[in-house]
């Protein structure tokens, strides 16, 4: 991603309607090195923040104030027919915790890749962590945080997530 790019187009995402100009968005998004679908639906006060890889298939939809936040090294893919709720957060960069410095939190910064499968969903508030995969048509239940891959056709909720519903066969999953 080009990063002063981005930031320029951060600032015209501001001036223009929540739920139009989707196309226009997407020519920008294009412009700043973001590979961009077809027929992207994307509100302007989504924010895209880093300088990695981010894919975005066709008839995507991106909500108000979601956070995609892709570091240099990694890459966030979001397949075709993908929901990403309002204020969803995904972020491929992360510290390691270790006591061996002056601070907890360590210095320098890692990151892996999230990949959001065809189909998938993953509802408002949510936040999904470096180095998950939400498989097809999987559902993330509004307000979940998401620390282990999900598994196509589950349901997911809770913090952490963990699986509630077998979308395929309508059943419930006991903990």
């Amino acid at each position: 991603m080009k990063t002063k790019r981005l930031y320029l187009a951060s600032l015209i995402f501001k001036l223009l309607p929540l739920s139009r100009c989707h196309n226009f968005k997407a020519k920008l998004l294009r412009w700043c090195g973001i590979k961009v679908g077809k027929n992207v639906e994307i509100f302007s006060t989504a924010k895209f923040i880093g300088d990695g890889d981010i894919e975005i298939g066709d008839n995507v939809f991106i909500g108000c104030d979601a956070i995609i936040s892709c570091n240099k090294g990694s890459q966030i893919i979001i397949e075709d027919y993908t929901i990403i709720g309002m204020r969803a957060i995904l972020v491929t960069g992360f510290h390691p915790i270790t006591p061996d410095g002056p601070r907890i939190i360590g210095y320098e910064e890692t990151c892996s890749t999230i990949r959001i499968r065809k189909g998938a969903s993953c509802g408002t508030s949510t936040i999904i962590l470096p180095g998950i995969t939400i498989n097809e048509m999987a559902h993330v239940a509004a307000g979940s945080v998401v620390t282990k891959d999900v598994d196509p056709y589950i349901r997911v909720a809770g913090n952490p997530a963990r699986p509630i519903k077998n979308l395929k066969t309508n059943e419930r999953i006991q903990a």
